[in-house]
């Protein structure tokens, strides 16, 4: 008999899809602004924010398991994953509003002492905690129904697919938005220097308020537009045993035992770490080494959009014919070149100087061959994920995507929090970066030293990652089998 299963309504992943908008505007603006935000337009230390997202990380060891327990044990009416996606949307808009909207007597007393400066810090610190708490609600239930709405591998990969070019176009557009709307232009800082207007505090009001709105929205409308298949998805296991955080890192041990899954955990592990570095330093290098305007920072989004559709659009052909292993480090590679390359040429003296017409037209290509080769690499390690649930659940008896796709999602945030913090370190002391810097009247070495990190240094943990990705070792051929095998399983239990 054939394993094949019937191909999803296209309806239906683009509901799914559409879930993938909130998750990303939430990362871009604190992955984009949050470090800049705090830093330049308030004044905090980039180590204490550092120090600030690594708090939150205790946090998210807490909630990332929980929430993926529960959802793979919940009875309702509403299936085990839905009542998360319904549950999520309004405590995660008004926790990203919070964190971009502390109270006007700390904004205006941080630069009076240290006390202010850890009242600011501690306000950061609790919105930073609720809002990666009130995400994780969303995300990890998000990824597990994906892994349970079809078991076939190429409709999977196009499922992800579809989730990825929403996700990521939508987040490359919001950028484009943000930059050329909301952030766009120059003001006048306290000294009357003129400052791209990024750098001031007072106009991330509307872009926020926005942000947070457009996450309300997407979330609520996927959850709707999923629900319908609640009744084809696979129904909890019966209970064993009291549900608690020693059961979680017991079944996540069973689970780390399936070697494919422990390699590519620690891989993630490795490419979130420079994910992580690069997210903060990029907006740092593009204001104060390349020396950039909002006019000319908000092409980036627009650059990544085609090459992201492509990207992601291609995955699953590309996996159907070069399997997924091969077709991973391929964009890993893709990425670690494209991302790091103009800034270890520039160091070199190589690149072209910041007055020069072509500089931009350069950024934005490596740009676009950065987003493409993310996109892909995302589609292709969703859809590992998904098959390593089928290799378990034929090892184990048990269907964990909650499980997996947590543990995914909380190693994510473990590297991509090392790496914030790791970045806030550097800023503060090795680059050295005063308070209110003005482009272009930075010393030549905070300069050198800025585009040092933002290089060589943040691409280091990726290049690590290639070796531990290759040790992944599912071919689809093997995944045939254990689909037959599963089906099997399933006819002789129906049978007796």
């Amino acid at each position: 008999m054939s394993v094949a299963q019937t191909r999803l309504p296209m309806g239906i992943k683009l509901a799914y899809g559409v879930g993938a908008v909130g998750e990303q505007i939430f990362f871009g603006m604190f992955n984009t602004f949050i470090t800049i935000y705090y830093n330049q337009a308030l004044g905090l230390s980039n180590s204490l924010i550092g120090v600030a997202i690594m708090i939150a990380l205790l946090g998210d060891a807490v909630s990332d398991p929980a929430v993926g327990m529960l959802s793979d044990r919940w009875r309702s009416r509403l299936g085990r994953r839905h009542p998360f996606l319904f549950a999520a949307p309004v405590p995660v808009a008004i926790s990203v509003y919070s964190v971009f909207s502390p109270p006007e007597f700390l904004v205006n007393s941080v630069g009076d002492g240290t006390a202010w400066q850890f009242a600011l810090f501690a306000w950061l610190c609790v919105w930073t905690i609720l809002a990666r708490l009130f995400l994780t609600l969303y995300t990890i239930p998000h990824f597990a129904l994906g892994g349970e709405l079809t078991k076939d591998a190429n409709d999977r990969s196009r499922l992800f697919s579809i989730n990825s070019v929403f996700g990521y176009m939508t987040g490359a557009l919001f950028a484009f938005t943000a930059w050329g709307y909301f952030l766009a232009g120059e003001t006048l800082n306290a000294n009357g220097d003129s400052i791209p207007k990024h750098l001031d505090a007072t106009a991330y009001g509307p872009l926020v308020f926005t942000a947070s709105g457009i996450i309300l929205v997407v979330i609520l409308l996927s959850a709707w537009g999923t629900y319908g298949r609640v009744s084809t998805l696979s129904a909890p296991p019966e209970p064993k045993g009291k549900l608690s955080l020693r059961t979680y890192y017991r079944d996540l041990k069973n689970a780390a035992e399936n070697r494919n899954y422990l390699f590519l955990i620690v891989g993630f592990f490795f490419f979130m770490l420079s994910v992580g570095l690069n997210e903060v330093f990029i907006i740092f290098v593009n204001t104060y080494v390349w020396e950039l305007g909002t006019e000319d920072m908000r092409w980036f989004g627009l650059a990544a959009v085609p090459a992201i559709i492509v990207g992601a659009l291609m995955a699953p052909s590309l996996m159907r014919r070069f399997d997924r292993r091969p077709v991973l480090l391929v964009a890993i590679t893709g990425v670690v070149v494209a991302a790091q390359l103009p800034l270890n040429l520039r160091i070199l003296g190589l690149f072209p100087e910041n007055d020069s017409s072509i500089l931009l037209p350069l950024l934005l290509f490596h740009m676009a061959v950065t987003a493409g080769s993310v996109a892909v690499a995302a589609v292709s390690v969703l859809s590992m994920l998904g098959d390593i649930s089928d290799q378990i659940e034929l090892e184990k008896g048990l269907r964990q995507e909650g499980l997996i796709y947590s543990a995914r999602t909380f190693f994510a945030k473990a590297s991509n929090s090392a790496g914030h913090f790791l970045a806030g370190i550097l800023l503060d002391l090795f680059v050295r970066i005063p308070f209110n810097a003005v482009p272009g009247q930075l010393d030549d070495g905070v300069v050198f030293r800025l585009a040092l990190v933002g290089g060589p240094i943040m691409g280091l943990a990726a290049i690590l990652a290639i070796p531990v990705y290759s040790q992944y070792r599912l071919p689809r051929s093997e995944h045939i089998q254990i689909l037959e095998k599963l089906a099997a399983r399933k006819r002789q239990e129906g049978g007796g």
